[in-house]
């Protein structure tokens, strides 16, 4: 189980994080990949759409490859919300766990 606000993994089942007080209610839209590796792969390999095929999204990942990442536009706007933990996986689920 992971923190809504603050994404810090929490083990058991408490009723509020131990990290930043946040009420904690079940979760399902928190991915379990990584949001240090994508920022890591958006950083380095965001031009050839590495981070978007690790998320699942092929398509994307086809295109950003094609065009470069949008000739870094993109991948700079990738990695900006990676880093934030606003970045979704293909099922929609935010990737917020580091």
């Amino acid at each position: 189980m992971f923190c809504s606000r603050c994404g810090k993994e929490l083990t058991g089942s408490p009723a509020f994080c131990v990290s930043c007080g946040a009420r904690l209610v079940e979760n399902r839209n928190i991915s379990p990949k990584s949001r240090l590796a994508t920022s890591l792969l958006a950083w380095y390999l965001g031009f050839l759409g590495v981070h978007r095929f690790y998320l699942g999204k092929i398509g994307t990942g086809i295109l950003m490859l094609l065009t470069l990442g949008g000739l870094g536009i993109w991948t700079i706007i990738d990695f900006i919300v990676a880093v934030t933990g606003n970045m979704k996986d293909k099922e929609g689920r935010l990737i917020k766990k580091w």
